[in-house]
């Protein structure tokens, strides 16, 4: 398992040479565009010098806490596995991140743009339908929503007619555009403060 200290050292080439990225605890992350974490993480393996790392775009506005890796996929680049103890480590990180990593998430800062890099991996990595639909209720495009919603429902909860994620969508279905909002602005406001971004993070809502 690599230590603090490790990926503080490891990382210390990118984050020179891309001042933006913020190193909380074993993450790197981009300040928050709009309703979007983009971070790479470096996932501590048994092995003490071996880690792995990934790239993911946490959408914010979903009523949930922590961070998954289905919001992403692993990086790898052609030097074999990623060693703490590499002499090139940090170049290695620094050069997957700026060419590769970045090209993946670092144009993720809205809606729209979430909605076409989703198709760019499995859907279970994105976080399933669900982000999908919670987008759509985000952008405003409440019959699309509805029917992903009703295709979640069916797909995921079909013997379940009282399930709480039934109530959920209903809930949020029948109070209209503004009330949607209220709701995916507070879930918003709880993951940040769950996450504890909030110095990074500026409200894409208005006031």
């Amino acid at each position: 398992m690599t230590t603090a200290a490790d990926v503080k050292r490891v990382t210390r080439l990118v984050r020179k040479r891309e001042p933006r990225l913020i190193l909380v605890k074993r993450m790197l992350i981009l300040p928050p565009a709009g309703h979007y974490l983009r971070a790479f993480d470096l996932a501590s393996l048994s092995n003490k010098d071996k880690f792995r790392m990934h790239y993911f775009v946490l959408p914010l506005y979903r009523p949930t806490s922590g961070i998954s890796v289905g919001f992403g996929d692993y990086l790898h680049d052609d030097y074999g596995p990623w060693l703490a103890s590499d002499p090139r480590i940090e170049e290695r990180i620094a050069d997957t991140l700026l060419g590769d990593g970045m090209a993946r998430i670092g144009h993720v800062d809205r809606p729209e743009a979430f909605l076409e890099y989703a198709k760019t991996i499995e859907d279970w990595r994105v976080g399933g339908d669900w982000h999908t639909f919670l987008t759509h209720l985000l952008l405003g495009h409440l019959d699309r929503a509805s029917d992903l919603g009703l295709q979640v429902l069916r797909r995921y909860y079909p013997h379940r007619r009282e399930s709480r994620h039934t109530r959920r969508f209903l809930q949020l279905m029948d109070g209209g555009q503004a009330r949607i909002d209220r709701v995916l602005k507070s879930w918003e406001q709880t993951l940040v403060r769950q996450l504890k971004i909030e110095p990074y993070w500026q409200s894409p809502w208005p006031s």
